[in-house]
């Protein structure tokens, strides 16, 4: 090829000729003036097969040399310049626009908008599609079967109709034909009048009291929908139709004609036959529109689907008896296809796999932060099956809330909304924060529900969970803190071991531990106080704004998502994230929570559980460790939840040094041990405190005489119950002391 030279030269259209007289496909180039605008005719070489080569023609009829026309816009570079191939270019390619420019058909190079390449690649991007485009056309290989039939194109169609590709396929097992199936659509104002309509999969039956185009609810219009397909050959086959034919339709006559091409024109006439004689009547002054689908069988599956039949949709006015006002010379406009949502379409939107299983789970808590999980999950496919609440929307709900406020239960409102994506949960307006939500008459679990997600930030709701026997489900909790500066997300682990409680005592524990945590979870934003919403009335609530709310919720909801697709973690899990500093961003800290140690113990008759986390018993066993002659000991740290008759114990602290250590016998010092009790209690907000003691036996846990007497009388008890554990070479022994109902113990406490 001559060197065309690559000199500089001024503007984008400058840079274009450059560009394509040095493309190595591109053998002559002439720019000329059209319509006002720039156009060039550059000459594509085409490889084609060497069989073919001689002839100068594919058996598909692309030539050795093909001109195509790049129409320049008068704002290239900004917009992409359009294409189109000679006249006479056959139009049965797949990869075809629908549309011509000056009688010339155009070809579809690029899955995507051109000015994008064009902003990506520059104007080589498009020479190279183009050149690929002509080889894959020469060689027939326009379509590959592994990936798929190509559907005709309908991008520049201004009408639409939505309906489910799969049953209106299944329709076809039908032998008749054709059915009349339920459209609502309505029409835009402009001239033109274009359609958005719905096929309904439901049959449409005639009626004289309800005319056909007349307004609904919501001003939806009344029609119907004429589905045709070929019925099935002698050998009870479909016809298949394996010819690229692109979207040339435009009256009732080349509608008719496209109908013989996909094999069903006596199916499409019986239809229309029908349709006339219910017409004349059923008759009602008026026009209305009719859909008509032609369902095309094609040699093997579509992209994107696992069917071989394609749907071919098209919208026709009708009016009167005589419908067809200029008989076959009636204008006819091919529509676009729209799959209406669907859980398979969200699935497949949201980058999942629509044939797995769709999880089940109950969402507690319809609040600000709940809603907008549901509704990233819902949107993703995987929605809640239940949701519980038992409080109405108010205005002031506007402010968070994911859903718009009007007069109703949160959770009948955000089930509403669930349902418009496909999905059917079910509504409970119940008070989470007590015991009989897990009976049976509520049912707000399945036998094989994936978690439980608890969004209400409700201390009574996470205890009821906590303390709950019958659940076997794992719960998730999410919250916020700090004005949405801080947000958690905790898991329960297999066999709920470690359970909520002790995921929220180690969260605490994590706060404790850092600053920057401390601050946002324990400072000046994270109290919750009282707003007015109205004369006399006021929330309790902890301000911030949406944006902050929906940070969060979008990241919780993000990781629950990738859970329910890959499976919930094999331990306890608790993440903690905080809000950037410059409040763009988040960053999260991911914790793994190995199970607790459960160790049975007993308060008034009443049985209570001691959970001893791992960080506890790694002290223990490292305090053991260094003393392993004598006994030894410390002071037990954690909360305790009454509601559930539990004890946490999340961290030892070490005994003080003038603490006695014998073969036999253990005693706890107490220089400076209030004072670092104190400091450690101040340091969690007193959300974490002094439980009491523990100590080692060289041989078994068991407690001795002296160690009850010294549970009964421990001096460090500061609220009720108190802990005395002991670790023997067995495991664990525990024993609880209520100082409310001990006088030596009461003296012992005023004494510390």
């Amino acid at each position: 090829m001559p060197n065309h030279g690559l000199a500089r030269r001024r503007g984008p259209l400058d840079r274009a000729v450059v560009l394509a007289r040095a493309h190595s496909q591109v053998v002559s180039t002439s720019f000329h003036a059209d319509g006002g605008r720039a156009a060039a005719d550059l000459v594509f070489r085409v490889n084609l097969a060497s069989e073919f080569q001689r002839y100068g023609e594919s058996r598909s009829g692309v030539r050795l040399r093909e001109p195509v026309r790049f129409h320049f816009p008068r704002d290239y570079p900004m917009q992409a310049p359009e294409l189109s191939l000679r006249e006479d270019f056959s139009r049965n390619h797949p990869h075809m626009q629908p549309w011509l420019i000056d009688g010339r058909p155009i070809p579809c190079i690029y899955d995507g908008n051109l000015r994008e390449l064009l902003h990506h690649e520059g104007f080589v991007g498009l020479l190279n599609q183009t050149s690929v485009w002509l080889d894959s056309a020469a060689d027939g290989t326009l379509i590959d079967p592994d990936q798929g039939w190509e559907p005709v194109r309908r991008d520049s169609c201004d009408d639409h109709l939505i309906a489910d590709a799969d049953a209106l396929r299944d329709l076809t097992s039908c032998s008749k034909g054709y059915r009349f199936l339920r459209l609502g659509y309505v029409q835009s104002d402009s001239k033109a009048r274009h359609v958005l309509g719905g096929i309904s999969s439901k049959r449409f039956f005639w009626s004289n009291r309800i005319p056909l185009g007349s307004a609904a609810s919501g001003g939806m219009r009344r029609s119907l929908a004429l589905v045709v397909w070929p019925r099935a050959g002698s050998a009870c086959k479909a016809v298949m139709c394996d010819t690229y034919l692109p979207e040339t339709v435009d009256s009732v006559g080349a509608l008719k004609r496209r109908a013989t091409e996909y094999h069903c024109l006596d199916e499409f006439d019986d239809g229309l036959a029908n349709l006339k004689w219910r017409l004349s009547t059923h008759w009602q002054p008026g026009s209305f529109v009719l859909a008509v689908v032609l369902l095309a069988h094609r040699p093997y599956h579509l992209v994107g689907s696992q069917s071989s039949i394609e749907l071919c949709p098209y919208v026709v006015d009708v009016a009167g008896p005589d419908h067809f006002a200029r008989g076959d010379a009636t204008p006819v406009r091919p529509a676009a296809h729209h799959d209406p949502v669907s859980r398979r379409l969200l699935v497949q939107m949201s980058g999942g796999d629509s044939k797995s299983p769709r999880v089940r789970w109950t969402l507690i808590g319809a609040g600000s932060l709940g809603s907008k999980i549901a509704m990233h999950l819902a949107r993703a496919g995987h929605g809640p099956d239940v949701v519980v609440d038992n409080a109405g929307m108010s205005p002031h709900n506007a402010a968070r809330h994911a859903l718009l406020p009007r007069p109703a239960a949160k959770a009948n409102l955000l089930c509403e909304s669930l349902r418009e994506l496909d999905q059917r949960p079910r509504a409970i307006i119940a008070d989470a924060g007590t015991p009989s939500i897990f009976s049976p008459q509520n049912a707000i679990l399945s036998n094989d529900s994936w978690a439980l997600v608890n969004a209400t930030a409700t201390l009574s709701v996470h205890s009821t969970i906590s303390a709950s026997r019958v659940m076997k489900t794992r719960a998730v909790e999410v919250s916020l803190f700090g004005g949405g500066s801080i947000g958690s997300i905790s898991i329960e682990g297999p066999n709920r071991n470690p359970n909520a409680g002790d995921l929220m005592a180690e969260f605490y524990a994590n706060v404790a531990d850092d600053r920057t945590l401390r601050e946002g979870v324990f400072g000046d934003g994270s109290q919750t106080v009282r707003q007015p919403i109205g004369q006399g009335c006021g929330s309790l609530t902890m301000p911030m704004s949406d944006g902050r709310v929906s940070l969060f919720a979008a990241s919780m909801a993000e990781y629950l998502l990738t859970r329910q697709r890959d499976e919930l973690p094999s331990s306890g899990k608790l993440l903690i994230g905080r809000l950037a500093d410059s409040g763009l961003g988040m960053r999260w800290k991911d914790i793994d929570m190995p199970p607790v140690t459960v160790v049975d113990a007993s308060l008034d008759g009443e049985p209570w559980s001691i959970h001893v986390h791992s960080r506890a018993d790694a002290g223990i066993q490292e305090e053991m460790a260094r003393y392993d002659s004598v006994e030894t000991g410390g002071v037990l740290v954690g909360s305790i939840s009454e509601a559930s008759r539990t004890v946490h114990v999340v961290d030892v602290v070490d005994a003080p040094d003038d603490s006695v250590r014998k073969t036999n016998e253990f005693v706890l010092g107490t220089r400076g041990l209030i004072r670092q009790l104190e400091a450690l209690s101040n340091t969690a907000d007193c959300s974490l405190y002094c439980l009491g003691t523990w100590h080692s036996h060289l041989s078994e846990k068991l407690a001795s005489e002296t160690d009850r007497a010294t549970a009964r009388a421990v001096s460090l008890a500061r609220l009720t119950p108190s802990l005395f554990l002991i670790r023997g070479t067995d495991g664990y022994n525990a024993i609880l002391g209520d100082a409310a109902d001990d006088p030596a113990i009461q003296e012992d406490v005023r004494t510390c």
